[in-house]
């Protein structure tokens, strides 16, 4: 590829984009776009992202930013679930956010589509004992046990210590709702166990 100021085509294109839309806004053909935008990212002048139904998408900036820190809640969903999100904003944390933290962190934003693909975080859960502090110490400990108990029925899963799901099982109910105004029509006999409304189904994970 012959010399291009990188810089000066990310000011002129600056914004969020989709490879259709860069086509446009630079007049150049789909496939030359996405060779700009490899280009481009290389450098450091465009971060990628995931939206609905699966497009990518390009936030091109002339100014190259250097992410200092570790991914944030929704990066760390990203990395470990099929249901991908779509970051509106760049987080940073001063730790690594294990999937232990992540999953009482997604249940902490009552958002209905973060905590659904947060539940395929108990896949890559070691450590149940850290599992149960996190949630301890928000107080969702009986929202968890209700996620949990609803994703091992839908993605395989390692079995939760037994010492630790009695502690799970005997904490006190502190919010009965994960998203207000859901709950499931599939789930009914763990919201009954816990005491807590799973905010989707079976079917939510197939679409």
């Amino acid at each position: 590829m012959m010399y291009m100021d990188w810089r000066n085509v990310a000011k002129g294109n600056e914004g969020l984009h989709t490879a259709e839309s860069f086509s446009r806004s630079a007049g150049i053909s789909r496939q030359t776009a996405i060779n700009y935008i490899h280009e481009m990212r290389a450098r450091g002048f465009v971060e990628t992202s995931v939206g609905k139904r699966r497009i990518r998408l390009y936030r091109i900036s002339p100014v190259r930013l250097r992410r200092i820190g570790f991914p944030g809640l929704l990066e760390t969903i990203n990395r470990y679930s099929s249901i991908k999100l779509s970051p509106h904003l760049i987080e940073r944390l001063d730790h690594e956010l294990k999937p232990e933290e992540a999953i009482v962190r997604a249940i902490k934003t009552r958002e209905f589509r973060v905590i659904l693909a947060s539940a395929e975080l108990f896949r890559h859960v070691r450590d149940w004992w850290l599992l149960y502090r996190h949630a301890k110490k928000e107080g969702v400990e009986r929202e968890v046990g209700a996620l949990y108990s609803a994703a091992r029925r839908i993605v395989k899963v390692r079995s939760m210590d037994n010492r630790v799901m009695a502690f799970f099982m005997k904490a006190r109910l502190r919010r009965k709702n994960m998203v207000p105004g859901l709950r499931s029509k599939d789930f009914g006999d763990i919201e009954k166990e816990w005491g807590v409304c799973v905010p989707f189904n079976k079917s939510d994970f197939k679409r």
